[in-house]
């Protein structure tokens, strides 16, 4: 399997290795086959998930391994049928081998058809009976769709696909998939209707994603909305953005098919927790609207509730052995499993967030001295405050979530660290550990910068696509627009309306003494926008960006109108996060 090629944005190669074995054994595209149903010699165990894209009542649900449902080679281990809100239990017969396991959904009237890759046949039946607490893509949705459609349409083969390729997948096509998602959900929801010619929601989203990688200048997003025409692009705009901060799929966006059971990525201490709290202005949808007619015409998504400016946090927390978490004033309390965390959340402003994603490990040299999150066993607890060593690297976690507030369902994104108390981010360590990441950006060749393409989503920024050349400093980051390379608009443009091009002014980010993981720009942030028609518009806006992060917050508007964005990117310097020490990164 091969990234996707946008220009010259992504020129690596995805595990060589393993993609030339997918390569080998490719079983690719969307085309029919028959599933064979066999009970073979192996033992059971029980799943529990929902079909949510928004939930689907009565969908079957039907467990397959090699393939997914109706792909050559795929054969049926397990069947259920959903209830009235989605959820499911399917009894399945697993075989105690490496093969990969697949759930299926299909609604009752047949037009919306999900799957979703839930890794190693043997690894899932040795984990027991699982839930969505603990598999993350027990929940079938339109994220996990679009990431196989996606792998696919990349050169993948289901049946080579292992949690290694899906990682890097996670990983390396974050945007591409993100806009699938919000295309399969736009459509399975109703506000945008489903062109001819598809047989359902699973096909449509194996066309757009290979239309998306057709040429140079595609994207999934530009065939997504070529797809379902322009009248849908607002609401491909703001479903980006509502699935990036919802707690169902953000985790599904990081760890997948991760089986989050045994201790907790984080050990046991007391930590700081910074991080950023963007709301997004939407709440989960209500009733849903009848589907348009044609793609000549979309219903439009509710109008956005009042949102607050992002809002800075900044606490001490105590995690324990069996991964609780809780701040000594109660206000934040919440459970790690493996890389899996969820937290309640009160700002002190009279908002309370539940929140839901990943927690992983920032890359060693990142972190420097701080307080021990815990004394060693040799040290008196009372001597811990004093034992920190401003030389010494340390272990720090990244945290990607996303929820809702508990007052209203505002869903909002939450980008945090956890981090020794007192310590130092190291943001000149970026982007030195000797790989290429430069997402095709033309950056020249100056000593210690990378290229980041930067993807918006929402209301206010969503389709604009960001080419930034990033020099880290010692207080945070200096961003400054890419050279166009001249092989297309690969970034510098508008992903939903082709001819535009979009550039920015350079700014920095820094951060402060009390949050030194946190950046912010002391300034405003101008984004410009000028059409094929000669119409410009300019956006001006603050940026905040948490160490870890898979997307940087733009910020428009006064106290009074705000509108929060993301800008989402790939895989570079900025985003690495492991699920272990050895473990593979996403």
């Amino acid at each position: 399997m091969q990234p996707i090629h946008h220009g010259a944005r992504a020129t690596r190669t995805l595990l060589p290795l393993a993609a030339a074995l997918a390569l080998a054994l490719s079983a690719c595209g969307g085309g029919g086959g028959s599933t064979a149903s066999v009970n073979p010699t192996a033992a059971n165990t029980t799943l529990k998930g929902a079909v949510i894209d928004a939930p689907i009542a009565n969908a079957t649900v039907t467990f397959t391994t090699v393939a997914p449902m109706g792909q050559p080679g795929a054969i049926v281990v397990g069947t259920a049928t959903a209830d009235t809100s989605g959820n499911y239990t399917v009894q399945a017969t697993l075989p105690n081998t490496g093969v990969p396991l697949f759930a299926n959904a299909t609604s009752p009237d047949g037009k919306v058809v999900l799957t979703a890759y839930m890794g190693a046949s043997n690894t899932v039946l040795a984990a027991g009976s699982l839930t969505s607490a603990n598999l993350p893509n027990l929940v079938i949705s339109q994220v996990t769709t679009a990431a196989l459609a996606v792998y696919i349409a990349s050169g993948g083969s289901y049946a080579s696909l292992t949690p290694t390729l899906y990682a890097a997948l996670l990983s390396q096509h974050h945007d591409d998939i993100l806009a699938l998602s919000a295309a399969i959900k736009a459509v399975a929801d109703g506000y945008c209707a489903r062109p001819a010619g598809y047989r359902d929601t699973d096909d449509m989203a194996h066309d757009i994603a290979k239309k998306g990688m057709a040429s140079a200048t595609s994207s999934a997003l530009s065939s997504a909305s070529t797809t379902l025409g322009s009248s849908c692009d607002g609401n491909l705009k703001a479903l980006m953005q509502y699935i990036s901060s919802d707690d169902r799929w953000a985790p599904e966006l990081d760890l997948g098919d991760v089986l989050e059971q045994g201790a907790p990525v984080v050990s046991a201490g007391t930590y700081s927790l910074q991080g950023v709290l963007a709301q997004s202005g939407m709440s989960a949808l209500p009733q849903l609207p009848s589907p348009p007619a044609s793609t000549a015409s979309a219903a439009s998504m509710p109008a956005p509730v009042a949102t607050l400016p992002p809002g800075i946090l900044n606490s001490v927390v105590t995690v324990d052995a069996a991964g609780n978490l809780s701040s000594s004033d109660g206000s934040i309390t919440g459970v790690i499993v493996g890389n899996l965390i969820t937290l309640t959340v009160n700002d002190g402003q009279g908002h309370t967030y539940t929140l839901a994603g990943k927690a992983g490990m920032l890359p060693i040299g990142l972190v420097l001295g701080g307080t021990p999150p815990a004394p060693a066993p040799s040290m008196p607890a009372s001597s811990a405050s004093s034992a920190g060593s401003s030389n010494v690297a340390t272990t720090g976690y990244g945290l990607r979530m996303g929820g809702r507030t508990q007052s209203g369902g505002v869903l909002t994104r939450f980008d945090a660290v956890l981090v020794p108390q007192n310590s130092q981010p190291v943001w000149t360590q970026l982007g030195q550990s000797g790989r290429s990441y430069d997402n095709g950006i033309n950056c020249g060749s100056s000593s210690g910068m990378f290229g980041v393409r930067l993807m918006g989503t929402g209301a206010t920024v969503g389709g604009l696509v960001l080419g930034a050349c990033v020099m880290p400093q010692t207080a945070g980051l200096d961003l400054s627009p890419a050279t166009q390379g001249g092989s297309g608009h690969e970034y510098g443009d508008d992903d939903l309306k082709p001819g535009a091009s979009v550039s920015f002014t350079s700014f920095s980010l820094n951060n402060t003494s009390s949050t030194p993981y946190i950046l912010s720009a002391s300034a405003v942030i101008s984004i410009n926008q000028s059409n094929p028609s000669g119409k410009t518009s300019t956006l001006n806006g603050q940026m905040f960006y948490v160490l870890g992060a898979k997307d940087m917050i733009y910020s428009t508007g006064s106290s009074s109108s705000v509108s929060n964005g993301l800008f989402v990117m790939n895989e570079n310097p900025l985003d690495t996060l492991q699920e272990s020490h050895n473990g593979q990164d996403h």
